[in-house]
């Protein structure tokens, strides 16, 4: 079975919220295909066990935005995204390389 890559939501009050949220953590979006757009109560609904999210301003939200984040966070359902969850998706993301010892690259 091969493992999906981890998708991260994007949760703010609007499109253009989200949009602007995902510049402040610098996340790159040509990786966007790993990120959720969430601006609607409805669709936190149904994610995958400790999905990460990130959200910024939530004092500024709408109540019913704000309670549902809560909510699934205290369930479990959700939770906020760590360096390792956002890393991957950075602007300034340079993988690891890989070492090649000399026998490898004699086979190269």
């Amino acid at each position: 079975m091969m493992d999906r890559p981890c998708l991260l939501l994007v949760v703010a009050p609007s499109k253009l919220e989200c949009h602007r949220t995902a510049k402040q953590f610098r996340l790159d979006f040509r990786k966007v295909e790993r990120m959720r757009f969430i601006s609607d109560p409805y669709h936190l609904r149904g994610w995958s066990r400790g999905t990460p999210f990130i959200a910024l301003h939530r004092d500024r939200w709408p109540e019913q935005l704000d309670q549902a984040l809560h909510a699934l966070t205290m369930m479990g359902q959700l939770r906020i995204a760590n360096d390792c969850d956002l890393d991957e998706l950075r602007e300034d993301f340079m993988p690891p390389r890989a070492s090649v010892s000399l026998a490898g690259r004699a086979a190269l």
